[in-house]
């Protein structure tokens, strides 16, 4: 009689944990899917209409200032060939001024290197801004209409590993491109 009472202790025991299965089972069905996904932000913004408008005109605007450096450095070489040249025949006071022209000339394009490289920076670091918030925008909508949980940065996010319907850069890159133009 003792084996028959542990047996359908076991036998309750069972049906209990089955039950309790079985409700716990139904309350994680109810709980809400967990949709998540990744972006290349970098390959959205460099792939992007915008993004290689923006990159085109930085180019064309270092373009032209690389030009008129040229012309300055031109300059300050002729200058020098020409003191070369005339060095034998100039006095010591015209030998020093054309000198001291030429030092005042190279630290002016110095100045204008370092002016050029600084606003070109600062340049690409707004342009580089705007792209991001207005691709950041679009990320939002898209994760909000799509119904996702969670959207990572693929290059600072630190995923290691995502599938590929995980990765919405595609999607992300044909919205951004296609949204209506702000201007």
């Amino acid at each position: 009689m003792g084996q028959s009472n542990r047996g359908r202790r076991w036998g309750w025991l069972r049906w209990g944990f089955a039950a309790w299965m079985l409700v716990a089972s139904s309350s994680f069905a109810a709980e809400p899917v967990v949709k998540l996904g990744f972006v290349d932000i970098q390959s959205v913004i460099s792939q992007s209409k915008e993004g290689q408008a923006a990159r085109n005109k930085v180019a064309a605007e270092a373009a032209e200032k690389q030009k008129e450096i040229g012309l300055k450095e031109a300059e300050i070489k002729q200058m020098d060939a020409e003191l070369q040249k005339q060095a034998p025949v100039l006095s010591d006071a015209g030998k020093k001024d054309r000198e001291e022209d030429i030092r005042r000339k190279l630290r002016d394009l110095k100045r204008l290197t370092e002016d050029f490289n600084r606003d070109l920076a600062k340049r690409e670091s707004e342009l580089l801004s705007d792209l991001l918030r207005d691709v950041t925008a679009v990320i939002r909508d898209y994760g909000k209409e799509k119904g996702l949980t969670l959207i990572v940065e693929k290059g600072q996010g630190g995923v290691i590993y995502g599938s590929d319907p995980a990765d919405l850069s595609k999607e992300i890159l044909e919205r951004y491109n296609n949204r209506p133009s702000k201007k």
